[in-house]
């Protein structure tokens, strides 16, 4: 997403997103971001909890007011269900090259080319895209 916004910012459009990934999110240096410590795909918050959705759309909404420089702003917010789920999300594994236990990360390796869960994903991107990249893919020309 932070690589989307900045090619909408620099075709005039203002963004702003939500994130719980900060590593993530500071690397590819998003124009706005808000950042809520809670667990991946719940950035949100949690199901069930309207107001606290509310207050971080509206939080995120405000970062719009911020027109110089990049920034990520930690919303404060806490889990509802306490930071348990750090305990299984977070947890230390067997390094068997070193053979000593320590936080491993496991991330796929990243890639500066397109890749695809299925090749019949990388089939359809191809018929939509003909011989050409999309203009999100390519970076938006003005």
């Amino acid at each position: 997403m932070g690589l989307i916004a900045r090619q909408l910012e620099a075709a005039g459009i203002p963004t702003t997103s939500v994130s719980s990934a900060r590593d993530i999110t500071c690397a590819v240096r998003p124009p706005r971001a808000a950042f809520v410590d809670f667990p991946l795909g719940h950035t949100t918050g949690h199901v069930g909890h309207p107001y606290l959705t509310r207050a971080i759309i509206e939080s995120a909404f405000d970062l719009l007011s911020v027109t110089e420089g990049e920034v990520v702003r930690d919303l404060g917010h806490q889990w509802p269900d306490g930071d348990a789920w750090k305990d299984t999300d977070f947890l230390p594994e067997l390094n068997e090259a070193t053979g000593k236990t320590e936080m491993v990360d496991d991330r796929v390796e990243r890639h500066a080319t397109p890749q695809y869960q299925t090749k019949a994903d990388e089939a359809a991107a191809v018929i939509s895209h003909g011989d050409q990249e999309c203009l999100v893919c390519a970076g938006i020309d003005y």
